[in-house]
C-alpha cells in the first residue's frame, strides 16, 4: 500500500500532477505564440507590462472562453482569473493548476476562522446587502491561497519554474482540491 497524507494523494501523484499542470501551460503557451506573444509570463508570473485595456480585456475573455470549454463553470472561470490577476499570478498557469485539481486545502474549519465582524452598520443595514454564498467564499478563499502559495515559490524559484512546482506538489497541505 503507497503511503497518502491527509490531502489523499501520495506524494508522487501530487508531483505528477504538478509537472502535468506546468506542461499543460507550456505547451498552451507555445501553441498561442504562434499567433500572439501576450499571452503568459515565461516564469508563470503576471506579465502584463505594455498591453493595452482592450487586450488585458481580450486575454480575459480567453482564458474564461478556455476554461468554460473544458466544463470549468462560467461562476469559476471569471472568479479564477480575477483572483489570478489579483495575486499576480498568470492566469493562464492558474486555469491549468485548478483544471490538475491540485491546490491548498481549505482549513478545516472552514469559514470559522474568517474574522467576525459586525453584523449591523447604522448607515447601511444589513438587509439591503446580498447574502453571500459560503460555498463561494470558501472557492474563492481556496484559490486565493493556492496562488498566493505558487507565486510566491515562483518568486523564490526564479528562472525554474519546475522547482516551484515540485515545491508546490510537497508542501503538506496540497492535495486534491474540489473547486
Amino acid at each position: 500500500m503507497v503511503d497518502q497524507d491527509q490531502t489523499g494523494w501520495d506524494m508522487e501523484e501530487r508531483e505528477e500532477r504538478a509537472n502535468h499542470a506546468l506542461a499543460a501551460y507550456r505547451e498552451r503557451r507555445r501553441l498561442r505564440r504562434g499567433d500572439d506573444t501576450w499571452f503568459g509570463a515565461g516564469e508563470g508570473l503576471l506579465d502584463e507590462a505594455g498591453l493595452n485595456a482592450d487586450e488585458v480585456s481580450r486575454r480575459r475573455m480567453d482564458v474564461i472562453q478556455e476554461a468554460v470549454a473544458v466544463g470549468m463553470s462560467d461562476e469559476l472561470a471569471e472568479m479564477l482569473y480575477d483572483v489570478a490577476h489579483e495575486e499576480g499570478l498568470d492566469p493562464a498557469m492558474a486555469f491549468e493548476l485548478v483544471r490538475s485539481g491540485m491546490g491548498v486545502l481549505p482549513p478545516a474549519e472552514g469559514l470559522e476562522n474568517a474574522p467576525q465582524f459586525a453584523t449591523t452598520d447604522k448607515y447601511r443595514p444589513e438587509w439591503l446587502e446580498e447574502p453571500v454564498d459560503p460555498d463561494t467564499v470558501l472557492r474563492e478563499r481556496t484559490l486565493r491561497f493556492s496562488f498566493r502559495r505558487l507565486r510566491g515559490l515562483l518568486e523564490q524559484h526564479t528562472g525554474d519554474a519546475a522547482a516551484a512546482f515540485r515545491a508546490f506538489a510537497r508542501e503538506p497541505d496540497v492535495g486534491a482540491v474540489g473547486y
